[in-house]
């Protein structure tokens, strides 16, 4: 039977986890007194049992110029003398189901294995730049303003009274990308505690008491790894960059996980052998009317036939019409000019995959190029970006 975990399950579902994942003492306690919820938690009960769990963690998404109610996956976990009978399978069918009733039409994880949530329609459409064993540039950046930001300083942050400051500073940050995950305060203080729990450091930079910009570091194993770096300007990425450079005799090599895009690589005497591009949340459709429908959309009417190996509910064909400068999709019994699978669609909508590409890639088929620019018109490539891991 598979159902919402009760308040009184914590133990269990807490020990499958503590069997299942590699996560100390201190970040389970942390966990499941903050983020775990009963009715975010989907169980697999047999024989009195709970066999198999997941997780559904609320998080709201900014995708094609809308605000997205997702749930992010997480805490997948069977334990072992059930695993192989298909638990994962039932669970994820459920979820589906919930997440429909609480017309969340989307949802996002980070896999243990890509191939086994891809067959179940969840799609890559988060990669990662990770710059391995930096050191300080050899090149400056050339600022088009003169700025007194040099004049500003760097300290630590308090969680007490720095969240609103973090969140306007990351709020703007983030509009130059895309999928990017709006954080409360709430978010806000998991973020700064789980950097702590692993020994972990926040740093702010501000000048005449605005905040341009922050980074989340730990140090670990000799190496220290940048979670996080935001910032305004370019005066501001070098000033918390240099206070990562400044370990440079403390620790044995420097890390920085950052946006695909970024563009730090070009002030690197050589950067060959540095640089490492690794795929990372995986993304999928749930209901591809709620989804697609009031996305922008400037163009003439087609139709797309999705087909979705897992949830049934959106195989069919839909047709597609502006309205506004919206879309407006419904389902119809008209002949497609395009057809694709649930996977591509859900990379089409992230703007991962080009439109182009995913035609000749042979990812979706069309009979009609017109069709195919309109398809290009609504989902124009984006810079996907976001660092939670659960």
């Amino acid at each position: 039977m598979i159902r919402l975990a009760r308040e009184n399950e914590i133990a269990k579902i807490r020990y499958i986890w503590e069997y299942c994942f590699d996560d100390t003492p201190e970040f389970v306690d942390f966990y499941f007194s903050t983020c775990f919820l009963p009715d975010n938690t989907l169980v697999f009960e047999n024989n009195r049992q709970i066999q198999s769990c997941l997780q559904l963690l609320p998080y709201t998404i900014f995708l094609r110029c809308k605000k997205f109610p997702v749930s992010y996956i997480v805490g997948v976990a069977t334990l072992p003398e059930y695993r192989g009978q298909g638990v994962i399978r039932l669970l994820l069918k459920e979820a589906g189901r919930i997440l429909e009733v609480r017309s969340n039409y989307i949802s996002i994880l980070l896999p243990f294995q890509y191939e086994f949530y891809r067959k179940y329609g969840w799609e890559v459409c988060y990669d990662l730049l990770i710059y391995n064993n930096i050191e300080p540039p050899v090149r400056h950046r050339k600022s088009k303003i003169i700025s007194n930001i040099e004049k500003g300083r760097l300290r630590r942050v308090n969680i007490s009274n720095d969240l609103t400051k973090l969140n306007k500073c990351n709020n703007k940050f983030m509009k130059r990308f895309h999928g990017y995950i709006l954080r409360s305060s709430k978010d806000w203080c998991k973020v700064l505690r789980d950097i702590e729990l692993d020994k972990g450091f926040a740093y702010m930079y501000e000048c005449d008491e605005d905040t341009y910009g922050y980074i989340l570091y730990t140090i670990k194993d000799n190496i220290l790894t940048v979670q996080e770096l935001v910032y305004m300007n370019p005066e501001t990425k070098t000033a918390l960059l240099q206070l990562v450079y400044s370990h440079m005799g403390q620790v044995s090599k420097i890390r920085r996980i950052a946006p695909y895009w970024d563009t730090e690589y070009l002030l690197m005497e050589d950067a060959r052998g540095r640089l490492q591009k690794e795929t990372f949340v995986m993304g999928r459709i749930h209901n591809v009317i709620g989804t697609l429908t009031g996305i922008p959309y400037e163009g003439d009417d087609f139709v797309i036939h999705v087909y979705d190996c897992f949830y049934k509910e959106n195989n069919g064909c839909y047709s597609v019409r502006s309205y506004n400068g919206t879309a407006i999709v419904e389902k119809v019994q008209e002949k497609p000019s395009i057809c694709l699978d649930i996977n591509t669609l859900t990379q089409l909508l992230w703007g991962y995959l080009p439109v182009e590409v995913a035609y000749n890639e042979g990812f979706l088929t069309s009979s009609s190029e017109e069709a195919l620019l309109n398809l290009q018109h609504m989902f124009p490539m984006k810079h996907n970006y976001m660092s939670e891991v659960y």
